[in-house]
């Protein structure tokens, strides 16, 4: 899908940061490295960052933010890092829609730890509320040690607060490495099985996140049938500077879902460049040079990517 003219122009005037409207739905999809365990993430620098747009949806969260209870109604308690992060989201007008747990590769969930991961999509109540009558949570009962999912899906339900336009996001974190191709065919497979076994409900389902696809080539073949990808071009989207890859996609049904703009298409935000102006450290701000590790903590190694829905005179499904 390639860019406009007049998306081009416009991305100049407003320095990479789209602006938002009342007849559209700006998500915006943010790996946020192993965000509830770094203390010196800098949460209101990335707040600040998304804050203008209607949805965020978060990977590589791995603590929850206040007490509660798991799946099976077992306690967990607030972690102080994830606490900061949401309260930081919070600052800036999102309520949001968390998981009931953890999942992870390993036989043991229910710990905060880089090994697990929760789901969580924040959203703006003047926009959007979560439709909890959609297909909604984890795609899968079992979510440690799954024989597909390293990271089992998670899907959350919206609805704008007009009732014009419902969709289901699909909150995904696959299988990384270069030898891991295989595997992510067989998730995202996977999960197209589960939007079928949904869709007489629903036709809007969105598969957004960390992909970890390599190249176009791999793109071409894990992408389940009837399905496209926003990131076609492979725009590159995780910060390292000399190996950046086109990790993070959104995949769709053309056929069954028409409210993607397609003009505003897939944008990358570059991270580097925003968070420069908020350094405050003493010594060099870590994205001059680039330091993987250390900019990976203050903020993240994967740059936020945006998509655009389109609010539709009502509801078609």
């Amino acid at each position: 899908m390639k860019k406009h003219l007049l998306c081009f122009i416009l991305l100049l005037l407003f320095g990479c940061r789209p602006q938002v409207s009342d007849e559209q739905i700006t998500v915006c999809s943010f790996n946020i490295k192993f965000v509830g365990l770094y203390k010196k993430k800098n949460n209101e620098a990335l707040a600040r960052l998304v804050g203008k747009y209607d949805m965020v949806v978060v990977q590589e969260l791995v603590a929850p933010p206040d007490n509660g209870q798991y799946c099976d109604g077992k306690p967990y308690s607030e972690d102080p890092e994830a606490d900061a992060f949401f309260d930081a989201m919070s600052a800036q007008g999102f309520d949001y829609s968390l998981s009931c747990e953890d999942t992870g590769r390993g036989e043991n969930i229910h710990k905060a730890g880089s090994s697990t991961e929760w789901s969580v999509v924040f959203y703006k109540p003047d926009k959007l509320k979560i439709a909890s009558d959609l297909p909604h949570g984890f795609l899968s009962e079992d979510r440690s040690a799954h024989p597909v999912y390293p990271r089992v899906p998670h899907a959350h339900g919206f609805r704008t607060t007009d009732g014009k336009m419902d969709f289901v996001v699909i909150n995904v974190h696959l299988s990384p490495g270069r030898n891991k191709k295989k595997e992510r065919k067989a998730e995202l497979l996977s999960i197209a099985q589960w939007i079928d076994r949904h869709d007489a409900q629903e036709e809007d389902f969105y598969i957004v996140g960390d992909m970890n696809i390599e190249n176009a080539a791999e793109l071409k073949a894990v992408t389940p049938r009837g399905f496209v990808s926003l990131n076609d071009e492979c725009r590159k989207t995780n910060t390292a500077v000399k190996s950046s890859k086109p990790y993070d996609h959104v995949m769709y049904r053309p056929a069954r879902s028409d409210e993607i703009d397609e003009t505003f298409d897939f944008q990358v935000i570059n991270l580097i460049d925003q968070m420069r102006g908020t350094w405050q450290g003493s010594e060099t701000y870590p994205g001059d040079p680039y330091k993987g590790s250390l900019f990976a903590q203050h903020y993240s190694d994967h740059h936020p990517v945006l998509f655009r829905l389109n609010i539709p005179g009502k509801d078609d499904d």
